[in-house]
């Protein structure tokens, strides 16, 4: 049995210069951005603070947040990329795997996602797999709802094909390849300069349970309680409201305000 995260505090502790974050339910609520997780991400931003979600977004849903929110980078599909846009507003692509093991991986991606339809009456594939460019994703609480030992029976028969099969708040993402979003979190904190202990992760379920591990600094949005067994490593602390409200807090804990 886990132990309760800590409140968090009203004024974090220490000053970290990245801040990790998943999308869905952590900085979304209810499927919609809230105005105050905006003006968290521009806030943090304006005090050099920077936000890089890290999420199982579909690379099409990557590529409207960074054009449109305030944020330079974005890890997406569960680590199989991540993406940076430069001060002209150009976006570079870097990827965990090779071209063509991407395009091998696909193609057996496929026919597992058609075996799974046909084999599962409860399977839903997600309103954006059409956009997905490295993994597929099956819908369990987003347009559709479906009981969560069956989300359990789905996955579990992914990986019994040799795939990695990871459970969101509202998907199953299932990808081909030794990765996941905090080893290429930890690329992208290469890349740039920085030390892992210069982040902090926020997030709101199982599939973030890689990021809770990987940093020393980590923070739930106050959905995630329910989810806190099925956790190996649960985050250090907890927000009082969910999703992006809870994000929002976490963002005036930051700032001191």
């Amino acid at each position: 049995m886990h132990l309760k995260p800590d409140p968090l505090p009203k004024v974090f502790p220490g000053q970290p210069k990245i801040v990790f974050t998943d999308v869905d339910e952590t900085l979304t609520w209810q499927g919609r951005l809230p105005e105050e997780t905006y003006s968290a991400l521009a806030k943090l931003q304006r005090a050099g603070i920077s936000v890089v979600p890290v999420t199982g977004a579909s690379a099409g849903w990557c590529d409207c947040m960074i054009r449109t929110w305030p944020i330079d980078s974005i890890v997406g599909e569960n680590g199989a990329f991540y993406i940076d846009r430069n001060s002209d507003g150009r976006l570079s692509y870097i990827y965990a795997l090779e071209e063509s093991e991407r395009a091998i991986n696909w193609q057996r991606l496929q026919r597992l996602k058609q075996e799974v339809l046909n084999q599962f009456p409860f399977a839903y594939q997600t309103a954006d797999q059409a956009f997905r460019i490295t993994d597929i994703a099956f819908d369990i609480n987003q347009d559709r709802e479906i009981e969560r030992e069956d989300a359990f029976t789905i996955a579990q028969y992914c990986r019994d094909a040799g795939m990695v099969a990871k459970i969101s708040s509202i998907h199953i993402n299932v990808w081909r390849g030794d990765y996941n979003k905090a080893s290429t979190a930890d690329l992208w904190l290469t890349a740039h300069g920085f030390d892992n202990d210069e982040a902090i992760f926020s997030g709101d379920s199982p599939n973030d349970d890689s990021m809770f591990s990987n940093f020393r600094q980590t923070v739930g949005v106050s959905n995630i309680l329910p989810f806190i067994e099925e956790l190996d490593s649960p985050p250090m602390y907890v927000t009082d409201q969910p999703g992006g409200y809870g994000f929002a807090e976490l963002a005036a804990a930051l700032l001191g305000k």
